[in-house]
């Protein structure tokens, strides 16, 4: 099958173009790697807002925003939860959120036992120690030292060396159970 010339062009424009379309995404930079968008994180709790506080002999810290619902009883480290989350270093760095890239649903965490329990929770000691006890509802700001954190052993999440930081965790329970 012969093509004619008009064709034939209109075949390499289409080509070019989207290998044009194609070569705009690129930075220049093969090692960059995108992450996640935080422009849409809400901002940080105000501890000034404080219901209460509790201060902890291993350094963590749970500022108590406001009240959930005590209708049911808390969460335990058995349960499954619905929470919004935002997690920043000491200096206010988004790393982590439940709210990236424009999500609107709550993430969902199915395991809160520790690992010295023998299983294989992902979730650093200070997160998840800070959610137990929420109420549905029920905000939190948990500031956790690097000893609950990811300590001097990891490298972090999200391309975020966290070693030795002292992080910070905006936290709303949504919901227990599934």
């Amino acid at each position: 099958m012969r093509l004619s010339g008009t064709i034939k062009t209109l075949l390499l424009l289409v080509f070019a173009i989207t290998m044009l379309s194609g070569l705009q995404g690129c930075s220049g930079d093969s090692n960059t790697i995108s992450g996640p968008d935080f422009s849409t994180v809400p901002p940080p709790y105000s501890i000034a807002e404080a219901e209460s506080t509790i201060t902890r002999e291993d350094g963590l810290i749970i500022h108590i925003i406001e009240k959930g619902a005590e209708v049911l009883p808390p969460v335990n480290q058995r349960d499954q939860i619905s929470l919004y989350y935002t997690g920043r270093t000491y200096d206010g760095t988004v790393f982590a959120s439940s709210y990236a890239s424009g999500r609107t649903t709550p993430a969902v965490f199915t395991n809160l036992t520790p690992v010295a329990q023998g299983n294989s929770s992902s979730l650093i000691e200070g997160f998840r120690e800070g959610l137990l006890g929420m109420y549905e509802g029920e905000k939190r700001k948990i500031i956790i030292p690097p000893s609950l954190g990811y300590g001097d052993a990891q490298r972090g999440t999200n391309g975020f060396d966290l070693r030795n930081d002292t992080l910070v965790y905006d936290v709303k329970l949504a919901r227990i159970g599934g």
